[in-house]
């Protein structure tokens, strides 16, 4: 029996230093707890693919360069990501304890972001919707084929208009129907884990006549400057992570 008073003792000696809200949890200890509580959230990740215009296509490996990064490819004038171009961290990995899973995949692409007519030309979107692309984790590939097949899931869509005193007209181009459902679904969902590597490959050199390049001006047919284009590809779904 003083054996067990003398414990009793200790424990109300400590009792002091535990908080109201520590009662009733075991675990818990002074400091600040990592209680690895889970949240889900709908977030995508997404990276982009921007050239200039009178520039060839080249090969990306998107999201091997993350937030804070300078991009500086394919005469495009170098600037820092931001938000505005990827919310990836690090490099082809997702943030420690981090977990997503990609539902869907969708690429939108328009004029060079930033130029003074950032409307897309028909004739760049359709060479670069023909180009390779290519979704993977750990080199394993979850998508293969050509971009045509990737919808946009949003974005512009401008039939066209026009001057009724001069021949003008401006036409915006976009790849599929701007709707938020218009993705390429990955039924089941497929997963990336803490400390997978992942990327999305897009490789324009394996075109039947090699890699094609952007249009230096416009043509008269088009009606749309040549102003290079900007896309994001974006790989919808859900992002597990550590609530804090």
């Amino acid at each position: 029996m003083p054996k067990v008073a003398e414990r009793f003792t200790a424990r109300r000696a400590r009792l002091h230093r535990i908080s109201a809200h520590e009662l009733g949890r075991p675990r818990a200890r002074l400091g600040n707890p990592n209680t690895g509580i889970p949240e889900v959230i709908v977030q995508p990740l997404y990276d982009i693919y921007f050239i200039a215009n009178n520039q060839a296509f080249a090969v990306l490996n998107l999201f091997s360069n993350p937030r804070g990064a300078q991009y500086n490819f394919m005469g495009v004038t170098a600037f820092a990501k931001t938000k505005d171009h990827t919310n990836l961290v690090q490099a082809g990995m997702l943030e420690s304890s981090y977990t997503f899973v990609v539902r869907a995949l969708a690429v939108f692409a328009q004029g060079l972001q930033g130029t003074a007519h950032p409307y897309l030309n028909a004739e760049d979107l359709t060479n670069f919707l023909s180009s390779y692309f290519r979704f993977e984790i750990n080199q394993k590939p979850y998508f293969e084929g050509i971009g045509h097949w990737l919808p946009g899931g949003g974005g512009i869509v401008i039939g066209g208009v026009a001057s009724l005193t001069a021949p003008a007209g401006s036409v915006n181009s976009t790849n599929g129907w701007s709707e938020s459902r218009n993705v390429y679904p990955i039924p089941g969902g497929q997963y990336i884990n803490p400390q997978e590597n992942f990327g999305f490959i897009i490789d324009p050199t394996q075109n039947a006549a090699g890699a094609p390049s952007t249009l230096a001006t416009v043509l008269p047919s088009a009606g749309v400057p040549a102003s290079g284009m900007s896309a994001w590809v974006r790989l919808d779904g859900t992002l597990i992570r550590v609530a804090q």
